[in-house]
């Protein structure tokens, strides 16, 4: 067990960006968001954040704000120095369980827009992102923090998610071939966990996938953490919905379901720097390429 602890922990240590790494060309840049700039100039989709859902070229400058925070303050979302380097710009989503349901349920999170920049069925694509958690490890319950939404309304669990739950980190992936997919006919994953993972730094997190639930098409999922491959994983992914157009979110979703909010910790915090959503169609990219574009401010 030591091993595998001293193991887990070498996984998170901060990898250095490989010195050969190709700029993402914007063509292939389907969605981004990239708190350098002010919201106004970005179109990536929209913030759901305390009871509002905003187009993120609306979300004013001083960001969304609520009732004061236990920690001081009173943002939910906006644009915030970056916690590690005060020279640079971060999302911050902080959510409370006495905040305002947002579409049924405590979430604090930007969407991509489905109809214009919606997650690529297959075909070949990189989702990358850099998130900053500050120490959860004393909860129990579960906060998703990035995922790739079903895209449909029938409640089906996220096609693939980074979660917080009972003090570990996880990458969670569920599928069905169903023609009607219903959470009975869905099978869940967990991917990669750890619970030696270091808080208060930053996790640069670059998946490289192709979503389908036909073996034919060759279905895949590849994920980095810190520059180390975490998951190599082949077979179906996602949902049979050839009518639902998924796409991806990121911030702070605490489903309500049987979910209680561990009040060991009431204010949660979760700062994101750029994230994207990347096409490759020419093979050219590898992890180290999104890693670096994720972390350029």
């Amino acid at each position: 067990m030591k091993f595998i602890a001293l193991l887990m922990t070498a996984l998170l240590l901060p990898a250095v960006p490989a010195a050969h790494a190709a700029p993402v060309l914007p063509q292939d840049v389907l969605a981004q968001f990239t708190p350098g700039i002010s919201l106004s100039q970005q179109a990536f989709g929209n913030v759901q954040c305390y009871g509002l859902i905003m187009p993120s070229q609306k979300v004013p400058d001083q960001g969304i704000n609520g009732t004061p925070l236990p920690q001081g303050g009173t943002l939910r979302f906006g644009r915030v120095p970056d916690p590690v380097d005060a020279s640079r710009w971060a999302f911050r989503f902080t959510l409370m369980p006495t905040d305002p349901l947002t579409a049924g349920s405590y979430r604090c999170e930007s969407a991509f827009n489905p109809s214009t920049s919606g997650l690529p069925r297959g075909r070949l694509f990189w989702h990358a992102y850099s998130v900053y958690l500050p120490d959860w490890r004393v909860t129990n319950d579960e906060q998703q923090l990035a995922q790739w939404h079903a895209g449909d309304t029938s409640g089906l669990q996220p096609i693939y998610a980074l979660l917080s739950r009972d003090g570990q980190m996880r990458l969670v992936m569920r599928t069905s071939a169903s023609p009607t997919p219903t959470p009975t006919t869905v099978s869940t994953q967990v991917l990669w966990s750890s619970d030696s993972w270091t808080p208060n730094q930053w996790i640069t997190v670059v998946t490289q996938a192709l979503v389908s639930t036909d073996p034919a098409a060759s279905p895949f999922i590849r994920t980095w953490i810190n520059g180390n491959l975490v998951v190599n994983y082949k077979g179906p992914v996602g949902y049979n919905q050839p009518a639902a157009q998924p796409y991806v979110k990121h911030g702070i979703y605490h489903w309500t379901n049987l979910n209680a909010w561990d009040m060991r910790l009431p204010q949660r915090d979760v700062w994101f720097r750029r994230a994207a959503l990347v096409l490759d169609p020419n093979r050219a990219y590898n992890a180290a390429d999104l890693g670096q574009y994720v972390n350029t401010p």
